[in-house]
């Protein structure tokens, strides 16, 4: 499990980097985040080494300068930031992610805004991420992916071509069948879901839902994965 030679790392994908960037006098200065996930794993990576890949809280036209390298060393394991354009934060984060998943995931239905350019975004800043993990992992990495708005990565590693162990937790609940059939793309959803190795829950109720999910709406995959 070393960092060096051909041993695991853990590599942690979230939404976010558990960083906040601040500009002070024309310079850019970084500030640990706060919150559950990067309080149950930033100790881990920081005594073991590792990777943490995430957006950094600005978009793509706005210079922060060369903070990355020092921030890993304050940090204790390395960051690699994924940059959004205005458009694809607006699809990905705020559209799909908090237009869509959220509030249906939470049977807050009234609130959903099923737009499709917003399925496309989340398709293609997904793709984004999986690139960067391409890129910035190995084989042997265990690729820990975290909460709704990453549902498709590991899809699209596949791809690529990249083959890696991967896991994936959602972070609020997972919804009974009747309110999962609102997701007009719930097929592509639950079938990006089952590309990775392992896949946690909140709760069994979440888990139980999940697989019914899977039960009744993708009979063809919950077939092979009893086979």
């Amino acid at each position: 499990m070393e960092e060096n030679g051909q041993g695991t790392r853990l590599v942690v994908v979230s939404n976010r980097l558990p960083l906040t960037l601040e500009e002070s006098g024309g310079e850019w200065r970084v500030r640990p985040g706060s919150g559950g996930l990067v309080t149950a794993l930033a100790p881990v990576l920081k005594n073991r080494g590792g990777l943490w890949i995430g957006w950094p809280g600005t978009t793509d036209d706005v210079d922060v300068g060369d903070v990355w390298e020092s921030a890993s060393k304050d940090f204790g394991y390395e960051l690699h930031p994924i940059f959004l354009t205005r458009e694809e934060l607006k699809g990905f984060y705020y559209g799909f992610s908090n237009e869509i998943v959220w509030p249906l995931f939470h049977d807050l239905q009234t609130r959903c805004n099923f737009v499709p350019e917003y399925w496309y975004t989340f398709l293609d800043v997904n793709r984004k991420y999986a690139q960067v993990i391409a890129e910035t992992s190995r084989e042997g990495d265990f690729i820990w992916v975290h909460d709704y708005h990453l549902m498709h990565v590991a899809h699209a590693l596949k791809l690529l071509g990249v083959e890696r162990k991967t896991g994936f937790f959602l972070h609020i609940p997972f919804p009974p069948i009747d309110v999962f059939l609102k997701l007009p793309w719930r097929d592509q959803i639950l079938r990006s879901l089952l590309e990775f190795d392992l896949i946690g829950f909140q709760t069994v109720r979440d888990r139980r839902n999940f697989t019914q999910c899977i039960q009744l709406l993708c009979r063809d995959c919950w077939s092979k994965g009893r086979g």
